[in-house]
Protein backbone atom coordinates (compact mmCIF):
# COMPACT_ATOMS: atom_id res chain seq x y z
CA UNK A 1 0.00 0.00 0.00
CA UNK A 2 1.60 3.26 -1.13
CA UNK A 3 -1.41 5.55 -0.83
CA UNK A 4 -1.36 7.72 2.29
CA UNK A 5 -4.03 10.45 2.27
CA UNK A 6 -3.55 13.75 4.00
CA UNK A 7 -5.84 16.24 5.76
CA UNK A 8 -5.56 20.07 6.03
CA UNK A 9 -3.86 20.34 9.44
CA UNK A 10 -0.82 18.59 7.96
CA UNK A 11 -0.61 21.10 5.10
CA UNK A 12 -1.87 24.22 6.85
CA UNK A 13 0.09 24.00 10.08
CA UNK A 14 -0.54 27.70 10.71
CA UNK A 15 -4.12 26.73 11.61
CA UNK A 16 -2.86 24.89 14.68
CA UNK A 17 -2.90 26.91 17.90
CA UNK A 18 -2.37 26.25 21.57
CA UNK A 19 -6.09 25.43 21.76
CA UNK A 20 -6.21 23.24 18.62
CA UNK A 21 -4.15 20.09 18.22
CA UNK A 22 -4.23 17.49 15.46
CA UNK A 23 -2.03 14.37 15.39
CA UNK A 24 -1.79 11.24 13.24
CA UNK A 25 -0.49 7.82 14.29
CA UNK A 26 0.61 4.95 12.07
CA UNK A 27 -0.97 1.49 12.42
CA UNK A 28 1.01 -1.65 13.12
CA UNK A 29 2.33 -3.60 10.13
CA UNK A 30 -0.50 -6.16 10.19
CA UNK A 31 -3.07 -3.38 9.70
CA UNK A 32 -1.28 -1.14 7.18
CA UNK A 33 -3.53 -2.31 4.34
CA UNK A 34 -6.61 -1.70 6.46
CA UNK A 35 -5.93 1.54 8.36
CA UNK A 36 -4.43 4.64 6.74
CA UNK A 37 -3.85 6.16 10.18
CA UNK A 38 -5.35 6.87 13.57
CA UNK A 39 -5.86 10.54 14.39
CA UNK A 40 -6.75 12.82 17.26
CA UNK A 41 -8.28 16.28 16.98
CA UNK A 42 -8.74 18.42 20.07
CA UNK A 43 -10.22 21.89 20.57
CA UNK A 44 -9.93 23.54 23.96
CA UNK A 45 -12.23 26.50 23.57
CA UNK A 46 -12.65 29.39 26.01
CA UNK A 47 -14.17 32.86 25.90
CA UNK A 48 -10.89 34.22 24.54
CA UNK A 49 -10.48 31.60 21.81
CA UNK A 50 -14.09 32.00 20.70
CA UNK A 51 -13.14 35.45 19.45
CA UNK A 52 -10.95 33.73 16.82
CA UNK A 53 -12.65 32.35 13.70
CA UNK A 54 -10.98 28.95 13.92
CA UNK A 55 -11.56 27.09 10.69
CA UNK A 56 -11.77 23.32 10.68
CA UNK A 57 -11.70 21.89 7.16
CA UNK A 58 -12.25 18.26 6.16
CA UNK A 59 -11.47 17.14 2.62
CA UNK A 60 -12.14 13.98 0.60
CA UNK A 61 -9.42 11.39 1.09
CA UNK A 62 -10.91 8.18 -0.32
CA UNK A 63 -11.32 6.72 3.17
CA UNK A 64 -14.08 6.12 5.69
CA UNK A 65 -13.63 6.87 9.39
CA UNK A 66 -14.84 5.47 12.67
CA UNK A 67 -14.89 8.50 14.98
CA UNK A 68 -15.07 8.58 18.78
CA UNK A 69 -16.33 11.66 20.59
CA UNK A 70 -14.26 11.34 23.74
CA UNK A 71 -16.50 13.80 25.60
CA UNK A 72 -19.78 12.01 24.84
CA UNK A 73 -21.73 10.34 27.62
CA UNK A 74 -22.46 7.08 25.78
CA UNK A 75 -21.63 5.08 22.67
CA UNK A 76 -25.07 5.97 21.32
CA UNK A 77 -23.79 9.51 20.94
CA UNK A 78 -20.05 9.01 20.98
CA UNK A 79 -19.11 6.46 18.34
CA UNK A 80 -20.11 6.94 14.73
CA UNK A 81 -19.04 6.24 11.17
CA UNK A 82 -18.45 9.06 8.73
CA UNK A 83 -19.08 7.89 5.18
CA UNK A 84 -17.34 8.60 1.89
CA UNK A 85 -16.82 12.29 1.11
CA UNK A 86 -16.92 13.70 -2.40
CA UNK A 87 -16.55 17.38 -1.45
CA UNK A 88 -14.93 19.43 1.30
CA UNK A 89 -16.62 20.63 4.49
CA UNK A 90 -15.77 23.63 6.67
CA UNK A 91 -17.04 24.43 10.13
CA UNK A 92 -16.08 26.76 12.96
CA UNK A 93 -16.05 25.09 16.39
CA UNK A 94 -18.00 26.92 19.07
CA UNK A 95 -17.21 24.59 21.96
CA UNK A 96 -14.48 22.27 23.20
CA UNK A 97 -14.22 18.98 21.33
CA UNK A 98 -12.11 15.88 21.66
CA UNK A 99 -12.20 13.35 18.81
CA UNK A 100 -10.25 10.22 18.04
CA UNK A 101 -10.56 8.50 14.67
CA UNK A 102 -9.72 5.38 12.69
CA UNK A 103 -9.18 6.29 9.03
CA UNK A 104 -9.85 3.13 6.99
CA UNK A 105 -9.14 2.34 3.36
CA UNK A 106 -12.41 1.91 1.54
CA UNK A 107 -11.71 -1.66 0.45
CA UNK A 108 -11.33 -2.69 4.12
CA UNK A 109 -14.47 -1.01 5.44
CA UNK A 110 -16.94 -3.83 4.79
CA UNK A 111 -14.71 -6.28 6.65
CA UNK A 112 -14.48 -3.95 9.65
CA UNK A 113 -18.07 -2.72 9.82
CA UNK A 114 -19.83 -5.81 8.47
CA UNK A 115 -22.09 -3.50 6.52
CA UNK A 116 -22.42 -2.78 2.78
CA UNK A 117 -20.32 0.27 1.95
CA UNK A 118 -22.77 1.42 -0.71
CA UNK A 119 -25.45 1.81 1.98
CA UNK A 120 -23.43 4.13 4.23
CA UNK A 121 -24.89 7.63 4.11
CA UNK A 122 -23.71 10.68 6.00
CA UNK A 123 -22.95 9.75 9.60
CA UNK A 124 -24.19 6.50 11.12
CA UNK A 125 -23.94 5.48 14.74
CA UNK A 126 -21.55 2.57 15.22
CA UNK A 127 -24.20 1.05 17.47
CA UNK A 128 -26.49 0.71 14.43
CA UNK A 129 -23.86 -1.49 12.77
CA UNK A 130 -22.31 -3.35 15.70
CA UNK A 131 -25.07 -3.35 18.30
CA UNK A 132 -23.93 -3.67 21.92
CA UNK A 133 -20.35 -4.36 20.82
CA UNK A 134 -20.07 -0.67 19.85
CA UNK A 135 -20.60 0.37 23.47
CA UNK A 136 -17.88 -1.96 24.71
CA UNK A 137 -15.50 -0.71 22.03
CA UNK A 138 -16.18 2.93 22.86
CA UNK A 139 -15.76 2.40 26.60
CA UNK A 140 -12.48 0.50 26.21
CA UNK A 141 -11.18 3.24 23.92
CA UNK A 142 -12.30 5.94 26.34
CA UNK A 143 -10.76 4.21 29.38
CA UNK A 144 -7.30 3.82 27.84
CA UNK A 145 -4.80 5.82 29.93
CA UNK A 146 -2.78 7.15 26.98
CA UNK A 147 -2.63 7.19 23.17
CA UNK A 148 -0.47 4.09 22.88
CA UNK A 149 -2.84 2.07 25.07
CA UNK A 150 -5.81 3.41 23.12
CA UNK A 151 -4.32 2.34 19.80
CA UNK A 152 -3.35 -1.07 21.21
CA UNK A 153 -6.94 -1.57 22.37
CA UNK A 154 -8.35 -0.54 18.99
CA UNK A 155 -5.94 -2.72 17.05
CA UNK A 156 -6.75 -5.80 19.09
CA UNK A 157 -10.43 -5.29 18.29
CA UNK A 158 -9.78 -4.64 14.59
CA UNK A 159 -7.65 -7.76 14.23
CA UNK A 160 -10.32 -9.81 15.98
CA UNK A 161 -13.03 -8.41 13.68
CA UNK A 162 -10.94 -9.10 10.56
CA UNK A 163 -10.21 -12.66 11.67
CA UNK A 164 -13.92 -13.34 12.23
CA UNK A 165 -14.83 -11.74 8.92
CA UNK A 166 -12.30 -13.85 6.98
CA UNK A 167 -13.84 -17.03 8.37
CA UNK A 168 -17.53 -16.26 7.99
CA UNK A 169 -18.05 -13.60 5.35
CA UNK A 170 -17.68 -12.83 1.68
CA UNK A 171 -14.78 -10.62 0.68
CA UNK A 172 -15.27 -7.64 -1.59
CA UNK A 173 -15.32 -8.36 -5.31
CA UNK A 174 -11.76 -9.10 -6.53
CA UNK A 175 -12.24 -6.67 -9.41
CA UNK A 176 -12.79 -3.87 -6.90
CA UNK A 177 -9.73 -4.79 -4.86
CA UNK A 178 -7.51 -5.13 -7.93
CA UNK A 179 -8.79 -1.88 -9.41
CA UNK A 180 -8.14 0.10 -6.24
CA UNK A 181 -4.61 -1.24 -5.95
CA UNK A 182 -3.91 -0.12 -9.52
CA UNK A 183 -5.45 3.28 -8.82
CA UNK A 184 -3.21 3.71 -5.78
CA UNK A 185 -0.11 2.54 -7.66
CA UNK A 186 -0.80 5.00 -10.51
CA UNK A 187 -1.66 7.78 -8.04
CA UNK A 188 -4.97 8.21 -9.81
CA UNK A 189 -3.29 9.06 -13.10
CA UNK A 190 -5.28 6.78 -15.38
CA UNK A 191 -8.64 6.85 -17.05
CA UNK A 192 -11.32 4.19 -17.02
CA UNK A 193 -10.25 2.78 -20.38
CA UNK A 194 -6.70 2.21 -19.12
CA UNK A 195 -8.03 0.62 -15.94
CA UNK A 196 -10.30 -1.69 -17.95
CA UNK A 197 -7.34 -2.76 -20.06
CA UNK A 198 -5.24 -3.56 -16.98
CA UNK A 199 -7.88 -5.58 -15.13
CA UNK A 200 -9.30 -7.29 -18.27
CA UNK A 201 -12.89 -6.24 -17.64
CA UNK A 202 -15.12 -3.92 -19.63
CA UNK A 203 -15.63 -0.33 -18.55
CA UNK A 204 -19.31 -1.09 -18.08
CA UNK A 205 -18.55 -3.96 -15.69
CA UNK A 206 -16.14 -1.81 -13.68
CA UNK A 207 -18.76 0.91 -13.32
CA UNK A 208 -21.36 -1.65 -12.25
CA UNK A 209 -19.13 -3.28 -9.62
CA UNK A 210 -18.03 0.06 -8.15
CA UNK A 211 -21.64 1.22 -7.95
CA UNK A 212 -22.79 -2.09 -6.50
CA UNK A 213 -20.01 -2.44 -3.92
CA UNK A 214 -19.23 1.18 -3.06
CA UNK A 215 -22.04 3.32 -4.43
CA UNK A 216 -19.33 5.47 -6.06
CA UNK A 217 -18.27 6.00 -9.67
CA UNK A 218 -14.72 4.79 -10.46
CA UNK A 219 -13.86 8.15 -12.02
CA UNK A 220 -14.62 9.90 -8.73
CA UNK A 221 -12.33 7.49 -6.89
CA UNK A 222 -9.57 8.17 -9.44
CA UNK A 223 -10.02 11.94 -9.13
CA UNK A 224 -9.78 11.87 -5.34
CA UNK A 225 -6.73 9.60 -5.33
CA UNK A 226 -4.99 11.92 -7.80
CA UNK A 227 -5.97 14.99 -5.75
CA UNK A 228 -4.64 13.40 -2.57
CA UNK A 229 -1.42 12.40 -4.35
CA UNK A 230 -0.94 16.04 -5.34
CA UNK A 231 -1.35 17.07 -1.70
CA UNK A 232 1.28 14.55 -0.63
CA UNK A 233 3.68 16.02 -3.21
CA UNK A 234 2.95 19.54 -1.94
CA UNK A 235 3.62 18.39 1.60
CA UNK A 236 6.90 16.66 0.71
CA UNK A 237 8.14 19.22 -1.83
CA UNK A 238 6.69 22.61 -0.82
CA UNK A 239 8.96 24.54 -3.20
CA UNK A 240 7.76 22.66 -6.30
CA UNK A 241 6.17 25.14 -8.78
CA UNK A 242 2.44 24.69 -9.25
CA UNK A 243 2.82 24.40 -13.03
CA UNK A 244 5.25 21.51 -12.62
CA UNK A 245 3.01 19.85 -10.09
CA UNK A 246 0.00 20.08 -12.39
CA UNK A 247 1.92 18.60 -15.32
CA UNK A 248 3.41 15.82 -13.19
CA UNK A 249 -0.05 14.63 -12.16
CA UNK A 250 -1.62 14.70 -15.59
CA UNK A 251 -3.69 17.88 -15.47
CA UNK A 252 -3.94 19.17 -19.03
CA UNK A 253 -3.57 22.82 -18.03
CA UNK A 254 -3.28 25.07 -14.99
CA UNK A 255 -6.97 25.97 -15.05
CA UNK A 256 -7.97 22.29 -14.93
CA UNK A 257 -5.64 21.78 -11.98
CA UNK A 258 -6.94 24.79 -10.03
CA UNK A 259 -10.61 23.95 -10.65
CA UNK A 260 -10.09 20.36 -9.48
CA UNK A 261 -8.19 21.55 -6.42
CA UNK A 262 -10.90 24.04 -5.45
CA UNK A 263 -13.58 21.41 -5.90
CA UNK A 264 -12.05 19.15 -3.26
CA UNK A 265 -10.29 21.65 -0.98
CA UNK A 266 -12.38 24.80 -1.25
CA UNK A 267 -9.20 26.83 -1.74
CA UNK A 268 -6.89 27.37 -4.67
CA UNK A 269 -3.31 26.02 -4.43
CA UNK A 270 -1.98 29.58 -4.05
CA UNK A 271 -4.39 30.25 -1.14
CA UNK A 272 -3.22 27.08 0.54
Amino acid sequence: MIYRPIQPPKLQSHLLHSYYDYQEYAPRLALQNTVACYWSSTFQMSSSTLSHALEYRIIPDGCIDIIFDMDAVSATQGAFVSSWMSSYEVFYPQQSMNFFGIRMYIEAVQAILGYPIAELRGQMLLEELWGYAAGDFWEQTLDAPDIKSRIDCIEQRLLQVLYTYDIHSRSIHPLLSNSLQLMYAQRGQMDLAALAHEVHYSERTIRRIFQQELGIRPKEVLDIIRFQSVLQAMYRFPQLPMSELATSYGYYDQSHFINNFQRYYGLSPSQL
